[in-house]
């Protein structure tokens, strides 16, 4: 049999980490036990959509040209989504923005990937600009 754990015991970090586990999970284990609701735990629903950005290339930087690519990696189809694209002035990325831009994507079917142009109207250049490129489903 262990001994108790005293205070005046040094322990380690993982020791630590692993007591306080410990403890964590024996308090939930009492909890569940003495419950009288009978909750199943909650599976995440593989069928919901997860819009990604793939791939982006500065196809022409002049214009601001950019071509991205956007995949639902999800087990969901996703609804018409909406893209944004933020250019920042040189040097002060999420500081000052030079342009921002939305672009409407199409819907995707779970594991379908489209291509779509946007033109941001001011140059880029990959040297001195900085982008973001996010996407989310518009609201149904």
């Amino acid at each position: 049999m262990r001994g108790q754990l005293s205070p005046k015991r040094t322990t380690h970090p993982g020791q630590r980490l692993l007591l306080a586990m410990l403890l964590i999970l024996g308090a939930a284990g009492v909890t569940a036990a003495q419950s009288n609701d009978r909750a199943k735990p909650t599976l995440p629903n593989r069928r919901l959509p997860d819009l990604v950005i793939d791939h982006f290339e500065l196809t022409n930087p002049p214009r601001g040209e950019v071509k991205i690519q956007v995949a639902n990696k999800g087990g969901g189809n996703a609804g018409t989504s909406t893209l944004r694209l933020i250019v920042w002035k040189a040097g002060k990325f999420e500081q000052k923005k030079a342009a921002t831009v939305f672009a409407k994507v199409p819907a995707l079917a779970a594991g379908q990937t489209t291509s779509i142009v946007v033109m941001a109207g001011v140059p880029i250049r990959k040297k001195k600009h900085s982008i973001s490129i996010d996407v989310s489903e518009d609201g149904k």
